[in-house]
């Protein structure tokens, strides 16, 4: 993939990216594979590819979304997927990026600071976040980070009731739901919609899944890590 294919598909999928935008979004993308050469942060190195795979595969979680003005968190973050993606193409979104690994966050957070980005960066496991931060975004996204159920008791907990939680998935995301239905059930909240997408020259597919908060979470979740993954809901 190139600039002017990244332009043409998220414009397809009325997703606002011009020149300047698209020329940021290429600097970061190149700024991760310099880390890359020393942090380990990512398997693919080709350029094209990974605008493809990283940049537009996160872009696309803007997809029927105006993030203006909302309170968002991207709970994985890890090198900056989908996060300082969704901040480039609409940077009057108020975003924070979740990490537990010091090394990846201190990147994302001098990189803020070297480009005057208005982003915001927290070291934490989500678990423990969740416990001093109930409630308090409009939006949650995790990209590649977990099962759907286990997703769920880690960020529900950080959603206000009638957010979203936007998990993108690639092609077992309708498995992952059925197996699910008890986490939503016990965290109050419920798929609202799946939109299925085609990355535009690898065909692979990616499903983003909106799942709405309908009432307040039980303050027995989040759980610790290890009980989570031991016996999911």
């Amino acid at each position: 993939m190139n600039k002017e294919l990244l332009i043409k598909e998220l414009t397809k999928r009325d997703i606002s990216c011009n020149e300047e935008t698209a020329d940021e979004l290429i600097k970061f993308m190149r700024h991760v594979l310099a880390w890359n050469e020393k942090f380990n942060l990512t398997a693919i190195k080709d350029e094209d590819t990974f605008l493809e795979k990283m940049i537009f595969d996160s872009a696309i979680g803007l997809t029927d979304l105006d993030l203006s003005n909302k309170k968002v968190l991207d709970v994985g973050t890890g090198a900056g997927f989908p996060g300082v993606v969704l901040y480039l193409l609409n940077k009057k979104a108020n975003i924070t990026l979740l990490d537990s690994t010091a090394k990846k966050i201190n990147l994302l957070k001098n990189y803020a600071y070297d480009n005057d980005f208005g982003y915001h960066t927290v070291v934490a496991r989500a678990e423990d976040y969740a416990r001093n931060n109930r409630e308090q975004y409009d939006y949650v996204f995790a990209r590649a980070v977990a099962p759907l159920n286990i997703l769920l008791e880690l960020c529900l907990p950080l959603l206000k009731v009638g957010g979203t939680f936007i998990a993108l998935k690639g092609p077992g995301a309708e498995e992952e739901i059925v197996q699910s239905q008890n986490a939503l059930k016990k965290l109050n909240c419920r798929v609202n919609k799946i939109i299925v997408d085609e990355l535009p020259e690898s065909s692979e597919t990616r499903n983003i899944v909106y799942i709405v908060k309908d009432k307040e979470t039980n303050k027995k979740y989040p759980r610790d890590y290890k009980d989570i993954k031991k016996l999911p809901l």
